[in-house]
């Protein structure tokens, strides 16, 4: 119920890194004048609006199926860019940014999907984000010319970049804490295998049909969708805001900043894919946006409106280490679907499309265990160990593709191993979202979300060109030394050039020349296994949260006096006082001070009431 007073210790038992000291004790005896234990008074701190109802049957797979389209659309363009270049006569910098517009314009609108929607609402920024996808998807499918399409895949990503994070938001917004990880685990499994199945799918179609395919195949996929959300899908009412409000609450700044600062990390980091770290340019324009990044931040933690980037989110180590953990463990999962094919068919000799049929281990793997690690989440509501064991089982997969992924490794032992990595991934894709959300206040939950999926963005990014780099530059300096460079064989930078290199004479060259491109791929593993290593050590130093919240009426109405709603949504008994009228920033004030006082009184066994959103479960 509502205003039950549960003692501290009893919700985070355990917890580590507990320090009280006068300035706590303080903050305690100012935070009990505004949280009586008495079930009468209520705070001030709302954790989160009224569950709607929602045939979760419909609603869930509809939200699925539109984030599964949008992610395919990312990945599935790769194996059809060299036909669209044929076709087309592009020029270099044409065909990279065929992909890199829609990447660009993907990471640039997610932190507008936080705040904004908290303002306009999600349904008509989903409407528009699917409508986006399924106009800019037809002008895809029918360009012609190069410029043509790079313009329409620029705003397809718009519209492609909101439906992934949107998918996420409204996930939260129809279903409560406690049972969101089981939902969450469903999508990450299909964004997985959206990712990992892409350029499968493209080069059956380019193949068997036509390049056009891959983008006429958003079309009757978001007409469905959108009539099945307009019809089913029911969400809060955003509060009413008008122009001033929005100039006084929104932090157009920050929204500049990040947005320019994504934009020079992806397009710097994009150049160095395509021409080597050597480039000037791409240097320039990576530092350039890492101190855009630095000035976001300072800026986010200073401002006095809402900030794109929750303070909270910045200066609380659970969810900031996990963000990070998810940061470095997304830089090594999509490069690895790209270079996994390429060592199938460089070393192995498949064809592209047997290439896609090698693949099928790894993919139908993160598909189970991201089920599994939301119905462990859901059921015994436990999430941080299932995380980190999915971070042990992802550094101990990269490492045995170290040892074992070698020029002359069985077709049994390729495959197998596999599993081990997709299945690490699979338990950690998605579930340091429900984290990040159990730690931070309901208020700020779009927004931290918003967040948490553009680094998940940035990192994709940065690993492509990381890994494509050092997968490149080793490839070259190997091949060098080996007798017959540049006459009768080179560096293979496509699927021709893998065929050519197993259509060379058995004998000492062509052995050392498999033998030189498992040996560069062998190094990208050996850092995939460092950063996995690395995500397990930041984020074991976090504390747990709980996954329990109690749902009361939306922000706006509470300030007019509307009842609130118990846990499971129903209204408060009449006769309980109406909520008193607050400034904004004292609000916001109490509740960060309220959050303070609960991460430093972990241990102590204080006991005084707490907000609803710790009192129930815990996230281990």
């Amino acid at each position: 119920m509502v205003g039950n007073s549960i003692p501290v210790h009893d919700v985070e038992q355990g917890s580590p890194d507990v320090r009280q000291d006068e300035s706590t004790s303080d903050e305690k005896k100012d935070v009990s004048q505004v949280m009586p234990t008495t079930q009468s008074s209520h705070t001030t701190i709302q954790e989160g609006v009224e569950i709607p109802k929602n045939n979760l049957w419909i609603v869930i797979p509809t939200i699925g199926l539109i984030g599964f389209i949008s992610a395919l659309d990312q990945s599935i363009v790769s194996t059809a860019l060299p036909t669209i270049a044929a076709d087309f006569n592009t020029s270099p910098s044409e065909y990279s940014w065929i992909s890199t517009s829609y990447l660009l314009s993907q990471v640039m609108v997610n932190p507008i999907n936080g705040r904004l929607t908290d303002i306009v609402g999600r349904k008509p920024a989903l409407y528009c984000a699917v409508m986006f996808l399924l106009v800019f998807s037809a002008l895809c499918g029918s360009a012609k010319s190069a410029t043509w399409l790079i313009i329409a895949r620029a705003f397809a990503g718009v519209g492609g970049g909101s439906v992934v994070s949107l998918s996420v938001i409204v996930v939260s917004d129809v279903v409560p804490l406690h049972r969101r990880g089981a939902y969450q685990g469903y999508l990450g499994a299909l964004w997985g295998v959206a990712s990992t199945l892409g350029p499968i799918l493209g080069g059956i179609l380019t193949t068997k049909a036509s390049w056009r395919w891959c983008f006429y195949l958003n079309i009757p996929i978001c007409a469905l969708a959108l009539i099945l959300l307009f019809f089913f899908l029911n969400l809060q009412q955003a509060p009413r805001s008008d122009i001033a409000e929005l100039r006084r609450s929104f932090d157009f700044i920050g929204l500049f900043l990040i947005m320019a600062a994504s934009a020079m990390i992806v397009v710097g980091f994009s150049s160095a894919a395509d021409e080597g770290f050597d480039s000037k340019t791409a240097y320039g324009t990576i530092i350039g946006g890492v101190v855009v990044t630095a000035l976001t931040v300072v800026h986010c933690l200073t401002t006095k409106k809402n900030a794109i980037i929750p303070a909270r989110m910045l200066k609380t180590r659970t969810p900031l280490f996990f963000t990070f953990g998810s940061f470095l463990l997304s830089i090594m999962f999509l490069p690895a679907t790209f270079l996994l094919p390429q060592f199938f068919q460089g070393v192995g000799g498949a064809t592209s499309l047997k290439s896609g049929l090698y693949f099928i281990p790894f993919a139908m793997s993160l598909t189970i265990f991201s089920i599994i690690a939301g119905e462990i989440s859901t059921r015994f509501h436990i999430v941080r160990p299932v995380i980190w064991a999915g971070f042990c089982l992802s550094a101990l997969g990269y490492g045995l593709w170290y040892a074992l992924l070698t020029y002359d490794v069985s077709f049994a032992t390729q495959e197998g191993i596999q599993v081990i990595v997709s299945a690490g991934i699979g338990l950690s894709i998605s579930l340091p979202m429900l984290v990040i959300q159990a730690s931070m206040p309901g208020k700020d939950m779009a927004a931290s979300t918003a967040a948490w999926t553009l680094m998940r963005s940035i990192a994709a990014c940065i690993g492509i060109a990381i890994f494509t780099a050092v997968f490149n530059t080793g490839l070259r300096s190997r091949f060098s030394k080996i007798e017959g460079y540049g006459t009768s064989f080179v560096a293979p930078t496509s699927a021709a050039g893998y065929h050519a290199l197993h259509d060379l004479p058995d004998g000492p060259t062509k052995t050392a020349l498999l033998r030189a491109f498992a040996d560069s791929m062998r190094i990208c593993w050996l850092i995939g296994c460092a950063f996995a290593c690395s995500a397990l050590a930041i984020t074991l130093c976090t504390k747990s949260y709980s996954l329990k919240r109690t749902y009361g009426a939306a922000p706006a109405a509470t300030q007019e006096g509307e009842n609130h709603a118990d846990e499971n949504g129903s209204p408060q008994a009449e006769g309980q006082p109406e909520m008193s009228q607050i400034d904004q920033a004292e609000e916001d004030r109490l509740n960060r001070q309220m959050l303070r006082v609960e991460d430093g009184l972990r241990d102590t066994g204080a006991s005084f009431s707490v907000p609803p959103s710790r009192s129930a479960s815990r996230v281990h």
